[in-house]
């Protein structure tokens, strides 16, 4: 009888020990460290011990010119472009295009016009605060405050153009990688967001890579019965954009999925990987615009030429994640 109690006391902490063991290794992990691979600095988005994502920040002076968020397969192969190689020189087209990302090309107010898109002057995207950075059981928060910055300075050496604050949260959902952002954008003077839909609105970008296979990229968006007119699409009712590409000896299927408050009117897309959705609009002192989208990211087992297969699941998450 006692060797059998010793025994059953032994399976039951072998079992605790392997339910520890599985639980520690099933976890989200939230680390802000310097990056590994690039100038600067990144809040590694850890599943599983793979890197999902990464929000990348750091030094103008050392090439990262805007904070924006790079996505990963479930290999830890990064899908998103970062712009700059590791000694922060530009790579690939158009290098200012980076990850996940926001911006507007015009941003108008009593300091003149700033390019808050590609940022080649002394305008400024800025960190200034990482205000939650949260691994739950089932994904990772980010709560960021961002100040978008003049290249000149009023009166009073104040430059601040919007104080920005963004929420990224990142989670796994029936084998594809989700990211939900949201930019609070509050105007800190009057300003008008202006430009065009190439060069404003909230983005993707491909990795750099893929330009060299531009050809092989794939588009669909809905509604459905709208004409691209050379990448551009407009309309009241944009639901969602979704891009098919080849990297890494994959194929890979990113939907950015549009909610209605948003008030997009322009559907941007290029074939080298560079999509999203534009508006315009001005705000007085004080004011507030919010944009949002969720991004879903998921590596396919072949090219997918199933276009009505495509819609139909991107119609369903989008109807999920308006009933949110």
């Amino acid at each position: 009888m006692k060797n059998q109690h010793q025994a059953l006391l032994t399976l039951i902490l072998a079992t605790a020990i392997f339910t520890l063991n599985t639980s520690a290794w099933s976890e989200w992990t939230v680390v802000d460290r310097e990056n590994d691979a690039l100038p600067g600095r990144i809040i590694e988005i850890d599943h599983d011990g793979t890197r999902v994502a990464g929000f990348v920040y750091g030094p103008q002076e050392e090439g990262q010119i805007k904070p924006y968020l790079s996505v990963y397969d479930e290999e830890g192969h990064r899908l998103t472009n970062p712009g700059i190689d590791s000694d922060g020189e530009t790579r690939g087209r158009f290098p200012h295009h980076r990850g996940i990302f926001i911006g507007w090309n015009q941003v108008q107010s009593d300091l003149g016009s700033d390019d808050l898109w590609h940022l080649r002057g002394d305008e400024r995207m800025e960190l200034i605060s990482i205000e939650r950075k949260e691994a739950t059981s089932d994904g990772a928060r980010l709560d960021l405050l961002i100040h978008w910055l003049s290249s000149d300075r009023d009166d009073e050496s104040n430059g601040l153009l919007v104080a920005e604050r963004r929420t990224i949260e990142v989670t796994r959902m029936r084998g594809r990688t989700v990211v939900d952002h949201r930019s609070e954008m509050t105007a800190k003077r009057d300003l008008k967001l202006h430009g065009d839909l190439q060069h404003a609105g909230l983005h993707f970008r491909a990795d750099a890579e893929v330009d060299e296979v531009r050809g092989d990229t794939k588009y669909l968006w809905s509604p459905a019965h709208l004409s691209p007119g050379g990448g551009r699409i407009v309309s009241d009712e944009l639901n969602w954009v979704n891009f098919r590409y080849p990297l890494h000896g994959n194929w890979y299927s990113v939907t950015q999925l549009n909610r209605p408050e948003n008030r997009s009117t322009e559907l941007s897309w290029r074939d080298y990987g560079r999509f999203g959705f534009f508006f315009t609009d001005e705000l007085s002192e004080g004011e507030v615009r919010t944009m949002t989208g969720r991004f879903l990211i998921e590596r396919m087992e072949e090219k997918a030429d199933d276009k009505a297969a495509i819609r139909r699941q991107a119609d369903q998450e989008h109807s999920a994640y308006l009933g949110q």
